[in-house]
């Protein structure tokens, strides 16, 4: 009897284990500034390929402008679109917060944010259906909220969440910062305290998700497009392997009903959808409070921007 109950107990323990899903999400998509810097290619793509990574990427097509090389970055981004392992979204045109804009401007950045990978799809037979809001601004206010929600519905978009994130774009500009400076052993020490906090909030918002919902959710993980991931993003999915997760598309995620319970917080912040699940707002402020964070990169952060 005692053989039985712990191979049972072995058996939901292995199942539990097998549950734990991640859908992969890259914001700022093309970097235009890294792929002129890389010779016109994008290794991240590479990396992403190489993986077999299913990743959706939500582009900022003022992007392609932003160097001399127009026409080039062009060609990437389409790269990006066209790879199999890759689901595209808006990001809207040029990346405005929603609460410093207000609604006329947004929305006519969602609208010229569209054009090019809309167009890029089409000749495929697809459409394009996510939409992610800059800095994860949805308004300052529940009536924002509701406006923007109901006028991206109509255009035929899904907003997309997120569940996990560790501030990528703050550690990839230490790592570059070091890189510039040929400090290679301190920007390796950035790059695996990085994988090692990710880790980390993985292992935070899994608990946070078992204590509230009594199971693992498929997680939506939120990064970007830059220096950093491109070279730490093996690193980060075998310790993701490592702790049995599985790679889905956002497709898979977004079908978990978790996604599909209200949301309480009606603000500007742009914290996870965990977060917002959460009807108390102190209950909310604890759980952010409680949230691993490594205070020597938050204050090496602070300092170099100060410099600049």
């Amino acid at each position: 009897m005692k053989l039985y109950v712990l191979l049972c107990f072995l058996f939901l323990s292995t199942a539990c284990v097998a549950q734990k899903e991640v859908a992969f999400t890259l914001d700022d998509v093309p970097n235009a500034g890294l792929y002129k810097q890389d010779g016109f290619r994008s290794r991240l793509l590479e990396k992403i390929d190489a993986l077999a990574l299913p990743v959706a990427i939500f582009s900022n097509e003022a992007n392609l402008y932003n160097t001399a090389f127009a026409a080039e970055n062009f060609k990437g981004l389409e790269k990006w679109i066209l790879d199999k392992n890759i689901t595209a979204g808006n990001h809207s045109f040029n990346h405005i917060g929603y609460t410093a804009s207000g609604a006329a401007a947004f929305e006519e950045s969602v609208l010229k944010g569209e054009v090019i990978t809309a167009n890029v799809l089409k000749r495929q037979g697809k459409t394009l259906k996510y939409f992610r809001f800059p800095f994860n601004d949805m308004g300052p206010d529940s009536a924002a909220h509701h406006h923007m929600r109901a006028f991206l519905e109509n255009k035929g978009y899904t907003l997309t969440p997120f569940t996990i994130e560790n501030s990528d774009w703050a550690y990839s500009a230490l790592y570059e910062d070091a890189l510039q400076h040929n400090d290679k052993a301190k920007a390796q020490q950035i790059g695996s305290t990085y994988v090692s906090t990710t880790l980390a909030l993985f292992d935070y918002f899994e608990t946070l998700c078992q204590q509230r919902f009594g199971r693992p959710i498929k997680h939506i993980y939120l990064c970007h497009d830059n220096a950093l991931n491109t070279d730490y993003l093996q690193a980060l999915v075998d310790g993701l392997r490592k702790k049995g997760y599985t790679f889905i598309t956002l497709d898979k995620a977004l079908q978990d009903d978790v996604y599909k319970q209200p949301e309480y917080y009606f603000g500007s912040a742009g914290f996870s959808w965990i977060y917002r699940w959460e009807a108390d707002p102190e209950k909310r402020k604890a759980l952010l409070r409680a949230e691993p964070e490594n205070e020597e990169m938050v204050k090496a952060y602070e300092a170099l921007q100060k410099k600049k």
